[in-house]
């Protein structure tokens, strides 16, 4: 096992305690913040399947892995895995409610997980999954103060979330309205940034609530400055995300399946921004895709990549990505003291870097 597989584990455990294998009745009374005898928890387990489906399947985890490496390099030890779920469940929770708003058929390689369980469980379980695991704030030792930070950053950011949701959703179903540049990063740091800079704000967090030395070098300008860090990491890593999605193509899901879901990705922007003239014809193959991918037609979908590579646009978001990716990995070298913890991290954002690049 190595270094990274190891805090993952612990991860896993952190995970398990907010959504286990299995419910009893104490797990139903800690959620509900009542006694609640008269709750089946066999008929509690059918409901929360959808979620712990999504999670079985894995994913890369790199939100939590923030929060625990955060912990480390700041000298606060594991005091901060018990927070990992606070990014990690919202997240697949996220997705499962965005593969519905998108009408997406994959997720992870499977079937999504509408598709399996049915749009009521699974939007239900989304739901759920953004505020279930705040079970975790019942197992801390933290101050009150160092509490209501986390309670204060876990809203603000959940908020965000939603904003950014709205605005990506409102952009492809539109197909006249083409956002500047500008307006999509802003939907991208709520949408994915916001959650990236929450993972690392928790790590610092936790250190300086639990060891002393941690808490003579933490303070909230630093926890702003690692937020901001993340921030612009997470966003960088969604630019490339839509890049790949237009060019290699996304494993576990459809190459140009943002065409389909008629996604003004940061490519289609750019696009749009340099060739005005071009957007009818956009407009046409968005429309194309969309009626055909269904019926196993994805012609319009690669002419529609072909018109973005052709241009440039492509490679353009890739140069923001990247841009984002290598601003954010040296502000981390400045901020974090020189250690494994860091190092870890640094070596996370050029893993991902080098695959989606």
């Amino acid at each position: 096992m190595d270094a990274l597989d190891e805090r993952i584990a612990r991860i896993e455990d952190a995970l398990a305690l907010v959504l286990p294998d299995a419910v009893d009745a104490l797990w139903l009374n800690r959620v509900a913040g009542i006694d609640c005898p008269e709750a089946r928890p066999d008929w509690a387990d059918a409901f929360l399947e959808p979620g712990r489906d999504l999670l079985r399947r894995g994913g890369k985890r790199w939100r939590p892995l923030v929060t625990v490496l955060t912990c480390e390099a700041l000298g606060g030890g594991r005091s901060a895995d018990i927070l990992a779920p606070l990014t990690e469940i919202p997240h697949n929770g996220s997705l499962i409610v965005d593969d519905i708003e998108d009408s997406s058929l994959t997720r992870r390689g499977a079937p999504a997980i509408h598709v399996v369980h049915g749009e009521d469980l699974a939007i239900n379980m989304g739901n759920l999954m953004y505020f279930l695991p705040t079970l975790v704030l019942d197992h801390t030792d933290y101050d009150t103060a160092t509490l209501d930070a986390i309670i204060r950053d876990w809203l603000a950011v959940m908020r965000r979330l939603h904003l950014g949701q709205g605005y990506d959703i409102l952009w492809h179903r539109r197909t006249d309205l083409y956002p500047d540049d500008a307006s999509y990063l802003r939907m991208c740091r709520f949408k994915t940034g916001s959650l990236s800079s929450l993972a690392a704000r928790l790590g610092a967090r936790g250190a300086a609530a639990t060891h002393p030395g941690a808490a003579s070098r933490v303070d909230e300008d630093l926890v702003e400055e690692l937020g901001g860090a993340w921030e612009d990491l997470g966003t960088g890593f969604q630019i490339l995300d839509d890049v790949q999605n237009l060019s290699s193509g996304i494993p576990g899901k459809d190459r140009g399946d943002d065409i389909v879901e008629g996604k003004k990705s940061l490519p289609v922007i750019l696009h749009a921004a340099e060739r005005p003239g071009d957007i009818p014809e956009l407009v046409r193959l968005f429309t194309a895709a969309a009626e055909g991918a269904p019926q196993g037609d994805w012609s319009a979908v690669e002419q529609a990549i072909a018109l973005l590579t052709e241009s440039g646009a492509v490679e353009r978001a890739r140069k923001v990505g990247r841009t984002l990716l290598e601003g954010g990995r040296k502000k981390l070298e400045v901020l974090l003291p020189a250690g494994e913890g860091r190092d870890l991290m640094v070596g996370l954002v050029d893993a991902f870097r080098e695959k989606m690049i």
